[in-house]
């Protein structure tokens, strides 16, 4: 039996597709399998994949029916993999071979931690590189991300609660028997059951960082994020991983307050961007992410008026600078 499965998710990514599954197969660690699950694709990306059935290490798995559930077919392939532990593999991701190496090492060191992860890096859909993923986490503590690190996983619930700091999945090696102890990904959840199997699998193991960047997350207009967070629906699901979190596991109160507030600023801009695009959807959008607010944040009236006394302030600010300019 192989040490890691690598399982592949794929729906319609044939352009990143050889890319890839490339840079999967040439990993400095050997020990492995790579599943590749594909959820009825209808470009040619079962032309792409078969290039590679006549590797050994190489499984593949074609639905003929899309499941129409982003999560769905990663707890497929999770249920094929044979491997002590697995890596779920964006489709049009990449990485450095040295990526599992460095996860496994972690793991083997470590037999209470379920989760190894690394530092990711951005890039857009020609593969040009940007940001490290390491400023999504600076606002939370600017240094923290900075080296190697274990630490207790209801302990660093303090920091997931407040964003999810796994921000990629394909930088994750997981302990297979945490994963299926958590539950798997829940297929309920379209945008962050991700997020919330981080939560629940740090409630029963420790987490490992490595703080090399390893891993390439791609952005672009295919992504699943970027065409459902148009509907608003990440307000419900992040409320939802916030209330597992506060309701799992004794936090700080800042770190509570900082989750909620942060999610109370997304779900106002994501209003006022409403407002200039399509004014008439602005009241039911409002009465929806209020409704969603107020059944998991006690404090949400005031957190609102905070926000909104820091707009009156910022405009203020704004308007007295440019009459100062004019003077």
């Amino acid at each position: 039996m192989p040490k890691v499965s690598i399982v592949l998710p794929s729906y319609n990514y044939a352009r990143y597709l050889d890319e890839r599954i490339q840079s999967l197969l040439n990993q400095t660690y050997t020990d492995f399998e790579l599943l590749i699950v594909d959820d009825a694709s209808t470009d040619n990306s079962v032309e792409v994949i078969n290039q590679y059935v006549h590797d050994s290490r190489v499984r593949t798995h074609f639905f003929e029916q899309n499941s129409g559930l982003p999560y769905k077919r990663w707890n497929d392939g999770a249920d094929l993999a044979q491997g002590e532990y697995i890596l779920f593999a964006g489709a049009d991701d990449s990485c450095e071979p040295t990526l599992i190496e460095k996860l496994v090492e972690k793991l083997e060191q470590n037999p209470t931690v379920g989760i190894a992860y690394c530092q990711s890096m951005q890039m857009d859909s020609d593969g040009k590189v940007g940001r490290s993923l390491k400023n999504r986490t600076d606002e939370l503590d600017r240094n923290r991300w900075a080296q190697d690190f274990v630490n207790n996983g209801q302990d660093e619930c303090q920091y997931l609660v407040i964003k999810n700091t796994i921000p990629n999945a394909s930088a994750a090696l997981l302990r297979r028997s945490t994963f299926e102890t958590a539950g798997q990904f829940d297929v309920n959840l379209r945008l962050v059951a991700d997020w919330m199997l981080w939560a629940k699998m740090l409630m029963i193991s420790d987490i490992a960082f490595v703080a090399e960047p390893l891993n390439y997350f791609r952005l672009h207009a295919m992504t699943v994020t970027s065409n459902t967070r148009k509907i608003g629906k990440h307000v419900e699901e992040n409320y939802q991983v916030i209330s597992f979190i506060t309701n799992s596991v004794a936090l700080p109160q800042k770190s509570i307050d900082k989750a909620y507030t942060r999610l109370v600023n997304r779900w106002v801009n994501s209003i006022l961007k409403l407002a200039i695009r399509q004014p008439s959807e602005v009241m039911s959008k409002a009465r929806m992410f209020y409704s969603i607010a107020s059944q998991q944040d006690k404090q949400v009236n005031r957190r609102l008026f905070e926000r909104a006394m820091k707009d009156v302030f910022t405009l203020g600010f704004l308007s007295f600078r440019e009459r100062a300019a004019q003077q």
